[in-house]
């Protein structure tokens, strides 16, 4: 095989410019955080998961400005800058303004992941010190539970296609399945048996060596990354599918092992997939909670949605457009909505007998008829073709998204506050 050589490392570069372009139209962005370490940043094959802190006086006026302003910075970036197509692959995904970042009754535990890298000193010390005293909590837990039984069985082929990566395409099969399908659960395993959301990849394979049996596995994965995945015989049947197995066994290794370190469920190690999942589903989690899991990534949305719209002849959208056309609904809608109305009426409701009963009441009518609006939108638009055209008319319904679902978390928080910002523990739920 013929590989094109690592491209120079400009994460920092991107950084520094991404942040500050969009400060400069953004008055109340307060600082740029960045998912994993720096070290994880693969040149050529990683993209950037951007995390923006805002002023503590963030409007639902000022999400919808900053949704369309640092839309166009990154637009404008992406036509100016081709070698960062990769990098571009999204706007922000969660964006949390300054007294949300540590407030216990919003607390996400993936925060524990991030690194800060610009912005105001002062509000950073302050993050850094509320989340280095934080203790392990059943959240932490549940988080990295749930995310362990995403990633845990065989490697999906075809789950997780090329997109944006260029000349290095060709290193990309073996970058999908050791750093974005292996990694992330045997970094939520280390998390959960330190005890402690571990923010690096690299740095949880190298715990991981010392705390789990078959240290040579990691040392497979660990030497394919130093070489930028330069080894031809891998890429090779049936050797990749060998690669496959193994990574798939060492996971069910590292499941068994977890036994002695989880609380909230039951370690089988015979478990499939499909049981572990229906195992950590079943363990009893605050509404709220599940309430901002979605809503807090609906922010940027807008931008984002907007930005696949544009024409760029470098940057593909299909793939990208159909994975969120996919989920938004059920993100932005059904959950959020279902959440709310376990809170606020006590009991299992469905989306729409939600908005039937808070239209006039905690939202405006015309709000309650513009969510049902972009739910018809979504419905209406063929997934899997992924066109221009669908991302720019749901981008067209989405003001109303955004009003209900930072209306609906004030009114939450409102109503929660001065309680236990954490579930309580539960027993181990038993189901498999």
């Amino acid at each position: 095989m013929n590989f094109e050589p690592p491209p120079a490392n400009d994460f920092e570069e991107f950084i520094d410019t991404y942040f500050e372009k969009c400060r400069e139209t953004c008055p109340k962005l307060r600082a740029i955080a960045g998912k994993w370490r720096f070290e994880d940043l693969v040149p050529g094959l990683s993209d950037f998961d951007t995390r923006f802190l805002t002023a503590e006086d963030t409007t639902i006026e000022d999400w919808a400005h900053m949704s369309l302003a640092v839309g166009r910075v990154h637009t404008r970036l992406a036509r100016e800058q081709p070698r960062w197509a990769r990098i571009l692959e999204h706007l922000p995904g969660l964006n949390l303004t300054a007294a949300e970042v540590t407030d216990p009754l919003l607390y996400y535990p993936e925060i524990q992941q991030w690194t800060f890298y610009r912005g105001d000193e002062s509000l950073l010390a302050s993050v850094r010190q509320y989340l280095g005293d934080k203790p392990w909590s059943p959240r932490d837990e549940l988080f990295h539970l749930k995310r362990f039984a995403t990633y845990y069985g065989p490697y999906q082929r075809g789950i997780d296609p090329a997109v944006n990566v260029g000349r290095w395409e060709s290193k990309y099969p073996l970058h999908s399945r050791f750093m974005h399908y292996f990694v992330p659960p045997v970094q939520s395993a280390v998390s959960l048996v330190e005890r402690r959301g571990v923010r690096g990849k690299l740095e949880a394979m190298r715990t991981a060596r010392e705390v789990f049996p078959n240290p040579q596995v990691i040392d497979t994965c660990l030497d394919a990354v130093d070489r930028h995945y330069e080894i031809p015989e891998y890429y090779e049947e049936p050797r990749l599918r060998e690669i496959e197995s193994m990574l798939d066994a060492y996971l069910r290794e590292v499941y068994a092992a977890l036994a002695d370190h989880v609380t909230l469920i039951e370690v089988d190690p015979s478990d499939s997939p499909e049981q572990l999942r229906s195992k950590t589903a079943a363990v009893a989690s605050d509404a709220a909670g599940r309430f901002h899991e979605g809503a807090r990534f609906c922010r940027l949305m807008k931008g984002r949605l907007l930005f696949y719209g544009e024409r760029i002849p470098w940057f593909e959208t299909d793939w990208l457009i159909r994975n969120e056309l996919e989920r938004i609904v059920k993100n932005f809608h059904d959950a959020t909505l279902t959440s709310y109305g376990r809170v606020r009426f006590g009991q299992p409701l469905q989306a729409e007998d939600v908005l039937e009963r808070i239209g006039g009441m905690v939202l405006a009518h015309d709000d309650c008829q513009g969510m049902r609006q972009f739910a018809n939108t979504v419905g209406r638009c063929p997934h899997e073709k992924g066109r221009k055209q669908d991302a720019l008319a749901v981008a067209e319904v989405f003001d109303p998204v955004l009003r209900v679902l930072e209306t609906l978390g004030g009114d939450l928080h409102e109503r929660l506050s001065g309680q236990s910002a954490e579930p309580a523990e539960s027993p181990k739920s038993g189901v498999g």
